[in-house]
């Protein structure tokens, strides 16, 4: 996200009344976190001092209890993205601070300015801004060495008060509004995924309902498939079968509620995506009320590159995304905002060190990996939380045949409010072409 989009100044003059007397005229404030050891500067997107006009202006860095507080120059490190560098602060601060942007003319203009008479205003002001979501910002350390990240590092514990009834601590001691859950009535493919995040439904689709689908995607001759993420949109063959009442039945069962179609993956040789969670690349309203489905159109070749997974990864904390970009550089910046698809590739630029954390992580806990030696029309159903990847291919340019879908709780899709209903469940609607 811009942060020109996110300007204090759209804010009601009332929230900042009793801060007013003693602080310069604040432009910008934003909490965002950082897990640097002795953090000295800080990267954000856009263009700060174009926001009045070019006067100047000053950073203000403070952790979240106050007790640390610095004062930055802003300075354009690349195209779109400004730079501020500050004093350093102490190892065993954070991870959570504040940044504030100020017109320089209340603020010594030299970075060695004493600034702790401004915090109790600076506090003030932040309490007064109430819940705001994380900045996005790359993080510097004198000590930044990314073969010292931790998976504790990127990640954290979802609330648990918001997950499915399956994945509460205690079936019988649901979070408020959610119902309880008998354990003695679970049936095999609930269980199979309250221990593993997975539930694998052997010989559930027919050759009949696979068949035209199979014959329509011969026609394609990438091997990679259509490059639309929603397919399903054009295709009536893919629809029928991500949408066919058995599989949403056991979908809705595992998850807690009707579940929305949003995206579907093609290609029949392996995307060789490494060591991932589906869901930390999905908003934080999302929370678990997640779910994808593997499909096998015909016998999975273990040299094809299968779907690989960790049982019971779905129990790990959560990768986040706002924790992962702040160790990118400048230069993988640059390369993740400038596709041809015209999407964000972070998530792909980042693979070069979130997934060496992943398998060390892996050898920590000492867990084993399991590939999905699938035959046509086996189904492996997975949570948004599950570790997995698509394995490298031992035999390159294998077919993997398979079919890929996404779906999220109805309920908690508020930016996919475009929808129908088809067969036995809903699909988000999207108007992007069939490519």
């Amino acid at each position: 996200m811009q942060i020109l989009s996110r300007l204090l100044s759209r804010r009601s003059p009332a929230t900042v009344e009793a801060a007013a007397p003693v602080l310069p005229d604040v432009v910008i404030a934003e909490p965002f976190h950082a897990f640097i050891h002795r953090l000295n500067a800080i990267t954000v997107p856009g263009d700060l001092r174009a926001i009045r006009g070019g006067r100047p202006l000053r950073a203000i860095v403070m952790d979240e209890t106050g007790a640390q507080v610095r004062v930055g120059e802003i300075a354009q490190s690349a195209p779109g993205i400004d730079r501020i560098a500050f004093p350093e602060f102490p190892d065993g601060t954070g991870p959570a601070f504040w940044l504030f942007v100020v017109e320089a003319s209340g603020v010594e203009a030299s970075g060695d300015a004493d600034p702790a008479p401004l915090v109790p205003a600076l506090r003030a002001l932040a309490a007064g801004l109430g819940p705001r979501p994380l900045l996005a910002v790359g993080c510097e350390g004198p000590r930044l060495d990314r073969a010292q990240l931790s998976f504790a590092m990127i990640s954290d514990e979802p609330p648990a008060a918001t997950l499915p009834p399956l994945d509460q601590p205690a079936l019988d001691q649901p979070a408020l509004d959610q119902p309880v859950v008998d354990g003695d009535t679970l049936t095999p493919e609930q269980r199979q995924w309250r221990e593993e995040g997975v539930a694998i439904l052997k010989g559930f689709l027919s050759d009949d309902l696979l068949d035209p689908y199979i014959a329509r995607r011969e026609q394609v001759a990438r091997p990679g498939g259509w490059r639309s993420p929603t397919p399903y949109m054009h295709v009536e063959e893919l629809r029928r079968i991500c949408l066919h009442p058995p599989l949403m039945r056991v979908l809705n069962s595992l998850v807690g509620e009707e579940m929305l179609l949003h995206l579907n993956l093609t290609g029949w040789v392996s995307t060789e995506r490494d060591w991932h969670q589906d869901e930390y690349l999905s908003p934080p309203f999302v929370n678990s009320w997640y779910a994808a489905v593997w499909i096998a159109l015909d016998r999975i070749h273990p040299d094809a590159g299968p779907f690989e997974y960790i049982p019971g990864s779905h129990r790990w904390p959560l990768l986040r995304g706002a924790r992962v970009r702040q160790f990118m550089t400048d230069e993988e910046r640059r390369r993740a905002a400038v596709t041809d698809s015209g999407y964000d590739a972070w998530p792909s630029v980042t693979q070069s060190y979130v997934a060496p954390i992943v398998e060390a992580e892996i050898a920590r806990r000492g867990v084993e990996k399991r590939a999905f030696l699938a035959e046509k029309g086996d189904v492996l159903v997975w949570h948004g939380r599950l570790m997995h990847r698509g394995s490298p291919a031992r035999q390159p340019g294998l077919e993997r045949r398979s079919l890929i879908a996404h779906y999220t709780g109805v309920n908690h899709r508020p930016d996919m409010p475009d929808r129908r209903f088809e067969g036995g469940g809903h699909y988000a609607v999207f108007h992007t072409p069939l490519l």
